[in-house]
Parts: structure tokens; sequence; C-alpha cells
């Protein structure tokens, strides 16, 4: 089992036998819309859903600060989707997540890491995150939300309490509510919604006092601030860099929104910050600002379709950069609508973008994912060789330096880097370690040969041809079907004539994706082909070799020895512990006819009644040597 390190974020709903008890339907319904947006924020911060149970969802991520970015934009959007139903009836998440050491068991995984970050999503509050101190230590300094120390907490089948942090909603403003004069209900008398938490009602004079001090606050603020900028945020473009990207990192470290965006990077900064506010109608306005200045800054947008997803599905991202395209005609625009389809669809569009551009460096990351086992579930070895190829694309254009001017969250990019060399070193290691061509073996009887390949994956179809010229044959299909593909299985024989001289035999298959691969040479020897098939018929049935008759004491038969004896240079043998000195005698190999006995051949040896034991080792045609044998009668 494989062990590694990774981050684990795990994550159920608070109360769900209540609300399943309650309204079973409609929990189910408002649970399938919840796991759609988990499953699109996981996917977009390349994380991977590894085990799923009810309302229970368990992922991993390479990143512990693209877990916590996850847990944020997640609880963030089901927040806003919660606001329309009332208190006692929200579905809201408890998030724990932590790093720890975790074992690889097919596409779970187990171990400390898992159990952990179950026992903290435990400690967290409903739409709350509660994070492990190695998250806090890894995240604290990259991830501009604030954290309460919670202190070290016994959790169950847990040894050593677990330091634990929560997301300090309040504190950071991200789940502000704001302050009402009027209770809920109308002048008129209207009772408060029953379910509503009451809010404080002020007194008269209080709150017109409150209302003229707001006033004068906001006139000040306007006077000492200046028209132009938010309360605490940047100024439009002051004291920025020219370099969009610089500019973004900029507006970052000062927070706030600016008041009257007009770069991408003012645009961008403010969808970032209403995001993270939870304001997903006021991030989309930044996005659509964004993306009427028509530039071919990519993050932006891949965030843009995301949101567009959780907030209209696939089809509605998928039509909305449809209409984007035909405005503003760019090359990401087109690249992003690409990423809205699904499946083979999706795939075959960024191919064909990356055909149309091949310039473009970033579209060569994406193309890889479309290739990458998490993607398709079972990759076959041409969709390694195909990931292998785009991440070395990928990797090219870094080195010509085409990457960092389309991103303007240069973090974003570095994270593409880090996965891309990660991931084609994997692929490397896996093509240098395994087998990944087929290969044959040539078993020759007295009328012909028969060739018997072993393929290093699942196929659905077998075709091959002898020599450099002429059309591939099939091999034809069993009537059985092979549950890997859920297709009848090709054979994996076929034969050769007996007369068939040395030769290239190329191998084609198509894999379980149906994509052809090969063909692949393999060189057909019949004299080593011969020798290697009966050696390895000598080798795997030593006890053959001789044999005793009790009606007959006087005579030792070696006729397997005959049989195979064109894998054979020499046989020793020796008698009641005598090591082999005596060398037996064997008919030449007729390759023609190699299993023949010759008909002036006796294959027994005579020997005195008394002997009871007879030792051989055989030299083989290869000059190898096998261990000694023993014999008794």
């Amino acid at each position: 089992m494989k062990r590694k390190i990774a981050a684990i974020l795990a994550a159920d709903v608070a109360g769900y036998s209540r609300l399943v008890s309650e309204d079973e339907e409609d929990t189910l319904a408002r649970l399938a819309d919840a796991r759609e947006v988990f499953d699109a924020f996981v996917a977009r911060s390349h994380g991977r859903i590894f085990n799923t149970a009810g309302d229970a969802v368990m992922c991993e991520f390479e990143s512990a600060v693209e877990a916590v970015r996850c847990a944020i934009d997640i609880q963030e959007s089901l927040r806003t989707r919660n606001l329309p139903h009332p208190p006692n009836k929200r579905l809201l998440f408890r998030i724990g997540i932590t790093i720890g050491d975790v074992v690889e068991r097919g596409t779970d995984l187990l171990g400390d890491g898992v159990n952990i970050a179950a026992r903290l999503e435990g400690l967290a509050e409903p739409g709350g995150i509660c994070i492990s101190r190695s998250v806090h230590e890894a995240v604290a300094n990259k991830i501009s939300v604030p954290f309460r120390d919670i202190g070290e907490k016994s959790v169950k089948n847990i040894p050593h309490p677990v330091h634990a942090f929560v997301v300090d909603w309040a504190r950071g403003g991200l789940a502000e509510t704001p302050l009402t004069i009027e209770p809920r209900g109308d002048r008129r008398g209207e009772p408060m919604d029953a379910d509503a938490a009451p809010r404080r009602r002020l007194p008269l004079a209080l709150a017109a006092s409150l209302a003229i001090a707001l006033i004068v606050a906001g006139a000040l603020a306007w006077i000492i601030v200046k028209p132009g900028r938010d309360s605490g945020s940047p100024q439009a473009g002051a004291g920025l860099s020219a370099d969009a990207a610089e500019a973004f990192a900029q507006l970052s470290r000062q927070g706030g929104t600016v008041a009257r965006p007009r770069t991408p990077a003012e645009f961008y900064h403010n969808a970032r910050t209403l995001e993270a506010r939870g304001d997903q109608s006021g991030a989309r306005k930044a996005y659509e600002g964004f993306a009427a200045l028509g530039t071919e800054h990519l993050d932006p947008h891949l965030r843009y379709a995301a949101l567009l997803r959780v907030q209209e599905g696939r089809a509605g991202a998928r039509e909305a950069y449809g209409r984007l395209i035909e405005d503003k005609p760019t090359r990401v625009g087109a690249l992003v609508h690409a990423l809205q389809f699904e499946g083979a669809d999706r795939r075959a569009r960024v191919e064909a973008f990356t055909n149309q551009h091949p310039e473009f460096g970033p579209a060569y990351f994406l193309l890889s994912e479309e290739y990458s086992e998490d993607r398709l579930g079972t990759q076959t070895l041409t969709d390694r060789r195909l990931e292998f190829d785009a991440l070395d694309r990928f990797l090219e254009a870094e080195a010509e330096g085409r990457l960092a001017r389309h991103f303007l969250d240069q973090s974003v990019l570095s994270a593409w880097l880090d996965r891309a060399r990660k991931r084609k070193d994997q692929i490397e290691t896996f093509f240098r370690q395994s087998a990944t061509r087929p290969t044959a073996t040539f078993t020759r009887s007295n009328t012909g040969w028969l060739a018997s390949l072993a393929l290093p994956e699942p196929s659905t179809a077998i075709s091959y041809r002898i020599g450099e010229q002429g059309s591939f044959r099939s091999t034809g299909n069993a009537t059985a079907i092979d549950q890997r593909t859920g297709r009848p299985a090709p054979l994996t024989t076929f034969e050769l004539p007996p007369d068939q001289g040395r030769a290239t035999i190329y191998v084609a298959y198509d894999d379980a994706a149906g994509r052809s691969a090969g063909p692949f040479p393999i060189v057909f020897d019949p004299q080593a082909a011969l020798v290697a098939g009966q050696k390895d018929v000598l080798q795997r049935f030593p006890n053959a070799w001789l044999a005793f008759r009790d009606d007959m004491a006087r005579l030792l038969y070696y006729t397997h020895l005959v049989g195979n004896r064109c894998a054979i240079a020499k046989v020793e043998i020796g008698f009641d512990g005598e090591p082999p000195s005596r060398t037996l005698d064997l008919p030449p190999c007729d390759p023609r006819t190699p299993y023949a006995i010759p008909a002036d051949t006796r294959p027994y040896l005579q020997i005195r009644p008394e002997v009871r034991e007879v030792t051989a080792q055989i030299t083989f045609a290869d000059g190898t040597v096998s261990d000694v044998q023993t014999f008794r009668r």
C-alpha cells in the first residue's frame, strides 16, 4: 500500500437525520443541489472526492491552502443558497481539515489524516470550518480570513489531543448580519416570522441619534477618504504597478474593494473580495466588468466560469460564455467556453483549441487534465502518453516565458507548474518501471507456430501484421465478455506457418477507451523462440526428465529430454550419489519437426538393476546450466 501526506477535508450536514425525517424529498433535492456546488469547488481547487456516504463527503488536496480556500468558497456559496430558508430548515455543512499521513487503497484513502479530519468536522459549528494546527501553520499567512484558537480537544479514537482552530466568520466580516431598527413584519403590526431569530428593537430616540451619527460619519469619511475609494480600500489605480499581476498582488495585500474599478486587476480583486464576503451577486458583476475588458488573462475567467456553474449550472455557464465570445472574442474566452462542456465533447474541444492555437501555453495544462486519472477515473497508457506530452508542452511554454502574462494571480500559475512537474515525474517513473508494450511468446509444434500475446492493459481489439508490408489482420474475439471493458474479449493468440523465417511482427490494439495503440514491433526469431520455448518446458517440468519403469528394471527413460532436445546443448548424469559426469546421447535438433522422436532413436538407457538413484544436469543451448535434479527408483 502506498503512503503519502495529503490535506484531507471532511464534511457532513448538521442535523441531516432530522431534516430527512421532516421532509425527505425536499432535503434530498437540496442535498443534491449542495453537492453540485461542493463538487464544482473541489474540482476547481484541484481536489479529489475519494469517499461519500449519504450526506458525508471526504476530499483530498495536494495543498492545505487550496483545501481551506475551497472550504471557504463552499460555505460562502451555500450560505447564500440557505438565506431563503428559515434557520431550522437550512442545510448547513460542517467542515474539518487536517494535513496527515494517509494510505491509498484503490481510490480510497485511510489513516490518521482521514480520522482526524472527520473528528475536526465534528468540532465545527454548522456552516463553519475547523482546522488542525498543522493546517493553520500552513495557511495563516496566505489566506486573509481570521482564525480563532479553540485549544486542544480530546476526540474519539484519537490517542492524543488535537489542537484546533476555527474560521472566525464574525471577526472577519464574512457573515455579518446588518443591524435592523425595525422588527421583522411591517409597521402595521404583522407578526415576526416565528422561525426567525429575534432582533433587538432600539428605542426611537436612540435610533434617531444613531442614524444622525451614521450620516455625519459618512460625510466625514467622504471628505477624508475622497470619492473614488471605499472606506479602507485602495484608491483605483493609486500607486499601483503598471504590471497587471503586480497590481493585483498589491491590491490583495491592501485589502478592501476599489469603488470605481477600471483595470483588470481592480475588477478581479473586487470579484475575489466579494466572493470571500459571500456577495455572489456583486462578485458576478465584478467578473462581468473584467470580462468586458477583453484581456487574455485566464485565471479570472476560470473563477468566473466556476461561479456561473454554481449559480446557473453547466448549461448556463456554457450559454453565458457563448454570448461573451460573440461580444468579446478572445482566446481565453474560447478556451473557457470549451471547458463548460462535458466528457469526451469537452476533451475534443480543448484538443481542437490547442491545435488551432499551439502557441497558447496555458491551454496545455488544461488539456493534460482532460487525460488525467482524476478526470477519467481509469487511465489508459495512451491517456498517460497524451497527458505527458501536454505537460511537456506546458512546461516548455514556461521555459520560453509564455505563461506568466496570462495570469493575474501568479499563485495559480505556481500551483499549476508544481502539479505539472510532479505529474510529469510520476508518469516518467511509471513508464520506466511498468510494462507498457505488448510482448509475445512463441510456441512450436510439429505443425506450426502459435504466438501468444501479453498486453499491458485491457483492450477491445487486437490486430497484427507480419513484416513491413501488407494489411493488419484481426485476431478475432472470444465469446466471453471482458468485465474490465464490458465488450467481447479479443483473442490474444494467432498462428504462424511452420516455415516462418525471422521477421518483425507488428501488433496494434484498441484500448478500453477505443483509441488505437501501436503498432508495436516484436522480433520473431524462430531458432531463439524454439530454444526458449523448449527450455521453458524443461524448467517447468524437471521431474519428467528421467523415469524408471517398474516392469523394466534395466531401463532408464529420457523421452522428455529427447522431445525438447533443441533447447539442450548437453545432458550429464550420475549414478547412486555420483555427481553428473556421464554425457547422455541425444539426436540432433530438426527445426522442421522439433518434437518428433527419430525412428532410429531409442529414448532410454540400459542400467544395472541395483541402481537406486540417478542425478542429472542440463547445459542449455543458450549456455545456462540447470540445477542438479535427483531421480530415485
